[in-house]
């Protein structure tokens, strides 16, 4: 059951990917679903970083000793995929999206969403990482933003 929910995931996130590259010379009328696939793209990259996120900070084992590093290891993993997250997001509409809108008044409907879905990647990503490193701030994800009273 559970491989069926995973593949079924799988192929939609890839039926959406293929549906938003392979569109060629996209209207003014086609511009709205666009805008949406744009936005739902963007929350699926903040779901995919923030996991890579985790898994990565559950893989750094724990250090003993006075001084460890292996907070600050965590810390660093989670600000470089707050960091690749974004620019992800704005390459693949700038290199897969964008071209295939027709220019004129549909590129100009279209305008800032590539901007909107990156911040939204980048403050989603931040405050979900905010909010899973204070409810888990004696596991390893509390390192990401560490309390000062210890």
């Amino acid at each position: 059951m559970k491989k069926m929910k995973k593949s079924l995931l799988l192929l939609s996130v890839f039926s959406l990917l293929t549906n938003v590259a392979s569109a060629k010379n996209i209207s003014l009328r086609e511009i709205p679903t666009l805008i949406t696939e744009t936005y739902v793209f963007a929350i699926i990259f903040v779901a995919v970083f923030l996991l890579l996120a985790i898994i990565i900070s559950n893989i750094i084992a724990i250090e003993g000793g006075s001084n460890p590093k292996d907070p600050g290891k965590r810390k660093m993993w989670f600000w470089i995929f707050a960091i690749l997250g974004p620019i992800s997001v704005y390459l693949y509409n700038f290199i897969m999206v964008i071209p295939n809108i027709r220019p004129g008044p549909a590129e100009d409907a279209f305008g800032s969403t590539n901007l909107i879905a990156t911040l939204i990647v980048l403050v989603s990503y931040i405050l979900i990482g905010f909010i899973l490193s204070k409810t888990m701030k004696r596991g390893k994800i509390g390192n990401w933003f560490p309390s000062k009273d210890k």
